[in-house]
């Protein structure tokens, strides 16, 4: 018997791309599009099949431990189709008996019978894109729901047998009061989720909302509001028993979202469907690791599936530096941080401790137990820090 290596061990996630909405949000950047409910279902899902398949051998000895249906809107499609996606995945990789396996679910696009026909075809956890309880918040996000649908898919949820669930929210919306985005937290704890995702609303090119802040037609809370809001988050929250073990992500323990934890963690995932990523830890040229990505557009991913059975569009070694700043980008949006030793053993990084304490110092970062981690204020400038915090170790 071949004897298991730690790549076969480490987690190996399946994240599947559906880019169908029914409207687009205006501060959405995800390869996503408004389709008013026409969409092509069934030659969609015949090419994530045929894409499927051929990763067989690239996962061939690997036990999948996750599988992530993202959108986009999943919760769309019918049931029977996601089911033949689920069903393809097991005939082609190993899926392990306690895979998390999650749909994304928009309110108004799945009822009570839908929802349980997902979780017959096995999907076992349910993420509710809720955004918000309060009809301004919503009319500005652009969505459709209004706080009744937002109850009513909560209700749908727990009816269908689904106990572990997440709902996210968004806060900063323009002239947002500390009470209102409150009030979104304490009526999500009412429903008893296993998972709470509070999103900072972030302003990404090329979308709705950075065209009017452009404009000026977009005023938003500055950085000592939205700080206050991710305090109050936290307080409230882990009072209610949630640990924040992510940026913006608290969970009951033990409910932590295993398949973004693979992300954050920088270990090993396949993307189908239009504009999927996909990235693997070792490999390729410079033993960094190597990502690739699918076109975006999906009707040219279905057409280059049919011709070719393979849709890349892009396709790359990862370098030392890029694999380091990855470690820090993505460790550091962990409560549990980065680990120094775990720097120095796998970079051959020797850390900057005066550089590093300049950072304290500022209020960014705090070193314990030889662990990097973010403070609140760090977590408001993330993106910012990075470069900063790779500099501090060569």
């Amino acid at each position: 018997m071949k004897e298991a290596t730690d790549k076969d061990r480490t987690p190996l996630g399946i994240y599947v791309h559906i880019p169908y909405c029914l409207t687009k949000c205006p501060y959405c950047d995800f390869n996503s599009y408004g389709t008013n409910g026409n969409f092509p279902e069934d030659e969609y899902v015949l090419a994530l099949e045929k894409e499927v398949e051929t990763y067989r051998s690239v996962v061939e000895g690997r036990e999948i431990s996750t599988v992530f249906f993202g959108g986009g809107t999943p919760s769309l499609f019918n049931p029977w189709s996601i089911g033949r996606v689920m069903e393809k995945i097991t005939s082609v990789m190993s899926l392990s008996s306690k895979a998390e396996v999650t749909l994304e679910v928009n309110p108004r696009t799945a009822d009570k019978e839908k929802l349980v026909s997902l979780k017959n075809v096995g999907i076992n956890r349910i993420s509710v894109g809720i955004q918000s309880f309060s009809q301004r918040k919503l009319d500005f996000y652009g969505r459709f729901s209004t706080p009744g649908d937002c109850f009513g898919a909560l209700a749908d949820v727990q009816d269908a047998g689904f106990h572990n669930y997440n709902l996210d929210l968004i806060y900063g919306s323009s002239e947002e009061t500390l009470e209102e985005f409150e009030n979104d937290i304490h009526t999500a704890i009412t429903f008893s989720p296993t998972h709470i995702s509070a999103y900072c609303l972030t302003i990404e090119p090329g979308t709705e909302f950075a065209a009017l802040r452009r404009k000026g037609k977009l005023s938003l809370p500055d950085d000592s509001v939205l700080v206050s809001f991710m305090r109050s988050a936290r307080e409230i929250l882990e009072g209610e028993g949630y640990g924040n073990y992510e940026i913006s992500n608290f969970a009951r323990r033990g409910y932590e979202c295993r398949h973004n934890l693979i992300y954050w963690k920088c270990h090993d995932y396949l993307g189908v469907g239009a504009g999927a990523h996909s990235h693997f830890r070792s490999g390729g040229e410079s033993g960094w690791g190597k990502r690739w990505s699918n076109v975006r557009n999906p009707e040219l991913y279905v057409k280059q599936i049919a011709e070719d059975r393979r849709a890349v569009s892009v396709s790359y070694d990862l370098s030392r530096t890029t694999a380091l700043e990855d470690a820090f980008l993505m460790g550091l949006r962990l409560s549990e941080g980065v680990g120094i030793e775990d720097i120095k053993r796998r970079f051959g990084c020797i850390p900057d401790a005066p550089a590093l304490k300049h950072l304290e110092s500022d209020g960014f970062i705090l070193t314990d137990c030889g662990r990097l981690r973010l403070t609140v204020r760090g977590r408001v400038f993330t993106d910012e820090l990075i470069a900063r915090v790779c500099g501090a170790f060569h």
